[in-house]
């Protein structure tokens, strides 16, 4: 009897606008700031995005915000690129320090990529170049953040990191 194998591969369409922001603001700020230059309701969702398998058994979770835009029919998800974790605990041995426990903390990134990236903007819908010029330019012109720019998610390798379920 033949048998036959058949190989399906999914892909997923990355059909939205994401934007890099760099900032020095906690997520909470940033999206207070965002929420009032552009007429938004950015609120944390209840589970934060998280990602399995980092550094052997840690998971790493980053905030993320969510809005839907009822006028427009669009979707807007503010997610932040650095989450501390915790490493395994490490002990001292052989230095003045013997016995001492130490758990350690490390700074995983969503797209390690782009490390200097403090959070993505994504917008999911139908969104004009004019309207993504004029959403860059209001976001660029805010005193607190330091720049933003559209990132061409196709050219990401980590691109995956960005499905919200």
């Amino acid at each position: 009897m033949i048998q036959k194998k058949l190989n399906i591969t999914f892909e997923y369409d990355y059909d939205f606008f994401l934007i890099g922001i760099c900032c020095p603001l906690r997520c909470y700020q940033l999206c207070y700031h965002l929420n009032k230059i552009n007429e938004t309701s950015l609120y944390r969702c209840h589970t934060d995005l998280s990602m399995n398998g980092l550094n052997k058994n840690e998971s790493g979770y980053f905030p993320i915000y969510e809005f839907w835009d009822e006028k427009y029919q669009n979707q807007w998800y503010l997610i932040s690129n650095k989450s501390e974790i915790i490493c395994k605990e490490e002990e001292y041995k052989g230095t003045i320090f013997d016995g001492l426990i130490e758990k350690r903390k490390q700074l995983v990134y969503l797209i390690p990529e782009n490390q200097k990236i403090d959070y993505y903007l994504q917008v999911h819908g139908i969104y004009g170049k004019e309207s993504k010029m004029q959403l860059l330019k209001k976001i660029n012109n805010h005193n607190r953040i330091v720049s933003a720019h559209e990132i061409n998610v196709e050219e990401l390798q980590s691109k995956e990191n960005l499905i919200i379920k």
